[in-house]
């Protein structure tokens, strides 16, 4: 259970250093934007070092498996969790923004972003929704 925990952990950290990358990348200008490639590299680093660790390769290399745990399945579960934890308050944020008045006119990327979210959360309500009726 501890090494599931640490696996989620690392992958979800992995993953948060990767994503902030990109839009510290996307974002900044100048010598602040290979901060963003350094960021994204060491995300990209960490997740396959430690996949890595888990593989068959280890087995060549170490003569046993370092981490003995499903990796692509915890590395799912991990991606899973930290998209919904932040699409969650992604969601939370934009409805306090709107609430308080913060945002005002939206320009046309703006709408489109919100409108793909919206449906990229109905899908996924309605996998869901097939999901539950099929394990019954």
């Amino acid at each position: 259970m501890l090494i599931e925990l640490l696996s989620i952990l690392i992958f979800t950290f992995a993953l948060g250093l990767f994503c902030l990358g990109l839009i510290t990348w996307w974002i900044e200008r100048g010598p602040k934007r290979r901060l963003g490639m350094g960021m994204i590299a060491c995300g990209l680093i960490i997740a396959f070092g430690y996949a890595f660790l888990g593989s068959r390769f280890a087995l060549s290399v170490f003569g046993r498996l370092i981490v003995t745990v499903d990796l692509p399945r915890l590395m799912a579960t991990a991606i899973i969790y930290t998209l919904g934890v932040l699409g969650g308050l992604g969601l939370a944020g934009g409805l306090f923004l709107w609430i308080s008045g913060r945002i005002h006119k939206l320009s046309r990327t703006e709408k489109h972003l919100i409108i793909y979210q919206a449906a990229f959360l109905a899908v996924a309500l309605l996998i869901s929704l097939l999901a539950v009726q099929l394990s019954r």
